[in-house]
């Protein structure tokens, strides 16, 4: 078993306090969080929600992932990921000059590769993507470097892809200075592929990294940019165009939750439900329109981000209802169905449906088990659950030793 990593959340909230001199009163205000919630937090009777944690990571000047428990260092180091992290800051180095000593491979055989990293990354592979994405950007960065014209652009366009799923494996061990390196490196490739839609993914992505920081009135202001950027190919109704500002619509809903915006969140959401009724369920990776864009979209994810509007909102029943009404159509991606059992198993936890939340944890480890591991708010699920049981069954016991939990 791993570590005893997670003391919880609730508690880092209420050491970082005392270390700052402050009452709970004093940080309830302002965080402009709940009084009473805060305390029952605090004292580990109710989970930390994302949003309450980041408000308080920001009124504290600390990031959210200190208050999580993020980076799992131990559990890193029992899942071989440190000798692959490694090997990918150091290739990221270098992203703007040739080096003689690079072997690279043809286009055509790294494309297969890149086809292979993208299907890995909807399972939320951590581990193989930190494999296999070092030698793919040596490899793409000497391409870029050395070939000019649409050949570099290429070459570029595919390091995009490779960067966004090496992000999805940073952001989701709570590694946020390798996350932001990442995205630093993505900015400068899509910028230089001449297509306009890898610069809509980039600035959906940028706009994430505020849930780390509790920016998100600047993820907000991202999201507004990057659909007036794309406005008239939306209107002119291009599928690539409606696939990324139906992604920006739903992040632009998730951002207004954690600022307590409901109005402007189902707002958001009734537009990215009017994108997804005209594409229907679709993966843009699998080459729709101008090719691989890295984003999948349509009715079903609209679906999944209504329930976690409402749960992000505070009304878990309502949540709940939505949730009971999502069918995953075949083949659909890994990393969207554990998030949407995580963010379930969460409502259940709010209220009381203790056995239905355990179950909704097995159904996400099931669909993408490193995503479900890592997650932060699975370990707050965990102890929540822990907590509640009269008897911890041997399941829930299982369940918290795999993901470091203290039953």
């Amino acid at each position: 078993m791993p570590g005893t990593t997670d003391t919880g959340t609730g508690a880092r909230i209420a050491t970082n306090r005392r270390l700052r001199g402050m009452t709970q009163v004093q940080l309830a205000n302002k965080a402009n969080v709940s009084y009473s919630l805060l305390t029952k937090v605090e004292a580990g009777i109710k989970p930390a929600s994302a949003a309450l944690t980041a408000a308080c990571a920001r009124a504290m000047d600390m990031p959210v992932t200190a208050l999580n428990g993020q980076p799992f260092s131990v559990e890193h180091f029992h899942d071989n990921l440190d000798g692959p992290l490694a090997e990918l800051r150091a290739a990221l180095d270098n992203w703007d000059m040739p080096l003689e000593e690079v072997p690279v491979r043809t286009m055509s055989e790294i494309r297969a590769d890149i086809d292979r990293l993208v299907k890995v990354r909807r399972g939320a592979s951590f581990g193989q993507i930190a494999q296999w994405a070092p030698a793919l950007i040596n490899e793409l960065v000497q391409f870029s470097q050395t070939l000019t014209g649409e050949h570099a652009r290429r070459a570029h366009h595919m390091l995009v892809q490779v960067y966004r799923s090496a992000h999805d494996v940073a952001y989701g061990l709570g590694l946020t200075d390798l996350a932001s390196l990442l995205m630093t490196r993505m900015d400068y490739s899509a910028s230089r592929s001449g297509d306009l839609f890898l610069m809509s993914l980039y600035r959906y992505m940028r706009a994430q990294s505020t849930f780390s920081t509790g920016r998100h009135e600047v993820g907000r202001k991202i999201i507004d940019i990057a659909r007036d950027e794309i406005a008239a190919e939306v209107a002119a109704g291009h599928p690539a165009a409606l696939c990324a500002a139906g992604n920006l619509n739903l992040r632009a809903a998730i951002l207004s939750t954690r600022q307590g915006d409901g109005p402007a969140a189902r707002e958001a959401l009734k537009e990215a439900r009017k994108l997804a009724e005209m594409l229907g369920d679709v993966e843009v990776e699998g080459g729709l329109a101008d090719g691989h864009h890295l984003m999948s979209f349509g009715p079903t994810n609209v679906a999944i981000h209504a329930s976690a509007v409402e749960l992000e909102l505070g009304q878990h029943g309502k949540a709940l209802a939505l949730a009971k009404k999502v069918t995953f159509p075949e083949g659909f991606p890994p990393d969207r169905v554990g998030h949407h059992w995580i963010d379930t198993a969460r409502a259940q936890l709010w209220t009381g449906k203790t056995d239905d939340a355990l179950a909704s944890l097995m159904r996400a480890k099931k669909a993408a088990p490193q995503q479900a591991k890592y997650h932060p708010s699975v370990r707050e699920t965990v102890a929540g659950l822990v907590r509640a049981a009269r008897s911890t069954p041997d399941t829930l016991i299982g369940y918290a030793h795999w993901v470091g939990v203290q039953p």
